[in-house]
């Protein structure tokens, strides 16, 4: 390769990959004004801010008080709400600015605060902005903003970087009049891009800015606020609201983790906020759940969902009837079924005892392969999840045996023997949780020629008609019934309207202290610590094979248990791990989960280029740590090989990668949910220390690459927001293993090093053997030498001759720098100070 590959790749390998398009990108004549402006930003401008290190480089800071924030999201956050703002305003039909003012504003907020990368000289108030023009200009050709808004003079920059600011040290006298024009613009992107919440957006600061901005205009921002995060539900939560909110004219502007704020004509009505609006968001919600997944609409991808019971059924968790609905939910089932039916495969012994058993009682005989079998296992779920539910409702004296029979359209000879079958005192065709007699059900189907998808639904479909007109509710009200009256509960708890919090729920929500203290383990969700507006403490246990945990998420089992006790998890949280089950492929035990915070907001109009990047996080993608190493030494700054793969590389591998994580929110509609994202992270398990170890370095990575804050926990439910942490990175409790290398709470400042000495400890460790193993004894050097990157270095040179340890020479020295000895000080660094 070539040294003009250095400087061209940094650019199609960017942290923050923000401008890859969206596959659904409008054509070039659809596109609005907007909408080609930010695909130029993004593709021109966008990756060049990358290539100068603004991910690196504060806007907003935990030393000055402020939550993280990189100048690169600083600026994306201005210039894609900015672009927002002027679309919803045309809406409105207030002044807007066409397409060569809004390319000249978000030029000049672009490079608005390059007196920051100065730190001298913006320490000295006095000199602050005495920027020099040749400086400015400097980075208005690297960034290419000259070309991006030709009509732009050179003074039109430096008018920005010197007076932008509202402060008595900027230079007011020293500005053209087309930065005078646009600064209230200006003013407006920067306002809104420093609000890390929606109350802070929508104070008054921030609408006077606007009012400046748009003279002629009348509108106003608004807000709606969640008090808590699950993930996928509470994306659902947030365009459901917003859906609601759409018939009183609220516009979306920006997409925080809890909460949006919108665009509203000024004296426009606000909504009721009683138990009717609550109830409003609640159908609202069902519908974009319907229609957020292929697997709620169509029942083949259902049945991904749907697990096989020892008993003979198949468990369906009675979420997917308020998502798909009875008859989507009947349709998952007998497609299921077909697929288990397998006329090539025997039975086990214990089901040919069965079924000889019962066959004894039949006028037919039942076939010895495991076709049968599939065909019973859906006669028993029907009984279970849909026949004794409508029996209990209608005026019917029938046996829930002969109901089922009835239903699957059983002869009158089988249905009397499978009923003397249960009064064989020989016979225990229920024992242990069976239902037995669906093998002789099973094989009805199979004489009568009824064994495809479609004619096995027809017939049940229409013996459920018989049974009740109205089956699918009755269904539905029997499994989903206190899914709903929980989620009005949850909704009536969590939600608020322009500061207006919604009225208390008709159902009390039981108290966790009291419930804490009453009793070992009383009706709270391990998991959130939320109550219930049941009284069964049963309605939260929630089975492993939804939760993959037991006994919490610290798989603790009490010491005066018997047994692991099914977790306790709230409705709320329950329907979150239910819907995780079908946006994951991955749903086995002792993963940890990478909790992505936008930095501080999205726009919908970057919720998808956002989404289009983590989306590439796949069950089938694959990382190769060894070369994402390289690539962070590398954008660093500290390899100069120009053999180096790009950043998308090595998280992306299609072949000598591992797979080791994926977003939970697989397949369903960006459009339909908005707000937060969550990775799960899986990789094979050597030991707890090194799992954690490349589990949080995977997390910083995809956190820088993504341009998003982050935190990692081993529960699957953030107990924390966004707003609760100001730091960029946070870890969880439970990684002390690693706490001593990366610290609890990693800052803007820091991310880099932490990168640096995690990227340098990993091409070490793989210096003479990929053995992940390993890293909990790299870890104790780290913790007990002076110089752990040499020590390192010298191990190596010792086991190999040398060959590999001339080649890691510039990785041993960023970890001593970074863990070693500080050398100013001739004292040994903390690895997280």
């Amino acid at each position: 390769m070539t040294d003009e590959r250095s400087e061209m790749e940094v650019l199609d390998s960017v942290l923050g990959n923000l401008h890859s398009a969206p596959e659904d990108e409008a054509s070039e004549e659809d596109q609005t004004v907007e909408e080609t402006v930010l695909e130029h930003f993004r593709t021109e401008v966008d990756p060049q801010l990358v290539n100068e290190g603004w991910g690196f480089e504060a806007a907003k800071s935990v030393e000055y008080g402020k939550t993280d924030q990189s100048l690169l999201n600083h600026v994306r956050n201005g210039v894609f709400v900015l672009a927002q703002l002027n679309d919803a305003v045309r809406s409105l039909d207030g002044y807007t600015l066409d397409e060569d003012d809004l390319r000249a504003a978000i030029a000049l907020f672009t490079i608005h605060d390059v007196h920051k990368l100065d730190p001298e000289r913006d320490a000295e108030p006095n000199s602050r902005f005495d920027i020099p023009a040749n400086e400015v200009q400097q980075y208005v050709e690297r960034f290419g903003l000259d070309t991006f808004a030709p009509g732009l003079d050179p003074k039109d920059f430096r008018s920005c970087a010197i007076d932008h600011h509202d402060d008595w040290t900027a230079n007011y006298d020293q500005t053209t009049r087309r930065f005078d024009d646009l600064r209230p613009f200006i003013r407006v992107a920067d306002g809104l891009a420093s609000c890390d919440t929606p109350e802070a957006a929508t104070d008054g600061s921030v609408q006077s800015a606007i009012d400046s901005a748009y003279l002629k205009s009348e509108f106003e921002l608004r807000r709606h606020v969640l008090d808590d995060v699950k993930g996928i539900l509470t994306n659902l939560l947030n365009s459901a609201i917003s859906d609601c909110l759409g018939t009183f004219e609220y516009q979306p502007l920006a997409i925080y983790q809890d909460g949006c704020v919108y665009v509203v004509p000024k004296g426009a009505d606000r909504p009721s906020v009683d138990q009717e609006f609550v109830a409003e968001i609640i159908d609202q919600l069902q519908t974009n759940i319907r229609g957020s997944h292929d697997a709620y609409a169509d029942s083949s991808e259902l049945t991904n969902n749907l697990a096989t019971r020892s008993m003979g059924f198949y468990g369906i968790n009675d979420q997917e009837f308020f998502y798909a609905g009875a008859d989507k939910v009947l349709g998952a089932v007998v497609r299921k079924s077909v697929g288990d039916a397998d006329g090539d495969d025997e039975p086990t012994d214990s089901m040919a005892d069965s079924m000889a058993g019962i066959e004894e009682h039949l006028p037919i005989e039942i076939e010895r392969t495991r076709r049968p079998v599939g065909y019973a296992r859906l006669a028993y779920t029907v009984r279970r999840a849909f026949v004794d539910p409508i029996l209990e409702k209608i005026d019917d004296d029938r046996s829930s045996l002969e109901v089922t029979c009835d239903v699957f359209g059983v002869s009158s000879g089988v249905r009397d023997g499978l009923i003397a079958a249960s009064e064989d005192d020989d016979l225990s065709p229920t024992a242990g949780g069976k239902w037995e007699y669906s093998y002789g059900i099973g094989q009805v189907l199979i004489e009568d020629g009824v064994t495809s998808v479609g004619d096995i639904t027809d017939r049940v479909r229409a013996g459920l008609d018989r049974l009740a007109d109205d089956w699918t509710d009755i269904v539905e009200e029997a499994h989903a019934g206190n899914l709903r009256s929980e989620l009005e509960a949850y909704v009536s708890d969590v939600v608020s309207i322009d500061g207006r919090p919604m009225p208390a729920s008709d159902t009390t929500l039981s108290d966790p202290f009291e419930e804490y203290h009453a009793t070992r383990r009383g009706k709270t969700c391990v998991l959130c610590n939320r109550g219930t507006t049941s009284t069964r403490k049963s309605d939260l246990e929630a089975p492993k094979s939804l939760t993959t945990l037991q006994a919490g998420y610290s798989n603790h089992v009490p010491v005066d248990a018997g047994k692991p006790d099914d977790l306790l998890a709230c409705v709320p949280c329950q329907i979150e791990l239910s819907l995780r089950e079908t946006g994951a492929s991955r749903r086995e035990g002792g993963r940890l989960f990478i909790h992505l915070v936008p930095d501080y907001f999205y726009t919908p109009l970057s919720w998808r280029s956002y989404g289009n990047v983590l989306s590439q996080f796949s069950g089938e993608s694959r990382i190769e740590l060894g070369r994402l190493a390289e690539a962070v030494l590398w954008l660093t700054g500290d390899l100069d090989s120009t053999e180096v793969d790009g950043f998308e590389s090595a998280l992306f591998d299609e072949e000598s990668g591992r797979q080791m994580a994926e977003t939970l929110d697989q397949g369903f509609d960006p459009g339909s949910q908005f707000g937060a994202r969550t990775l799960g992270y899986y990789k094979p398990e050597d030991n707890e220390t090194e799992f954690q170890f490349f589990g949080v370095y995977v997390a910083l990575a995809v956190a820088a690459y993504a341009g998003l804050r982050v935190y990692v926990s081993e529960s699957p439910i953030p107990d924390v927001r966004g707003r609760d942490f100001q730091t960029y990175a946070r870890i969880g409790a439970g990684f002390t293993q690693v706490h001593d290398f990366y610290g609890t709470e990693i800052r803007l400042s820091e991310l880099k090093s932490r990168l640096r000495a995690a990227s340098a400890l990993i091409k070490l460790g793989y210096g003479t053997d990929r053995n992940d193993a390993l890293f909990a004894k790299f870890l104790r050097v780290t913790r007990n030498k002076l110089l752990p990157g040499s020590h390192l270095l010298k191990r190596i040179a010792q086991a190999d001759d040398g060959s590999n340890a001339r080649y890691l020479l510039e990785e041993a020295r960023v970890l001593d720098q970074e863990t070693g000895i500080d050398s100013t000080t001739i004292e040994t660094k903390s690895s997280h100070e």
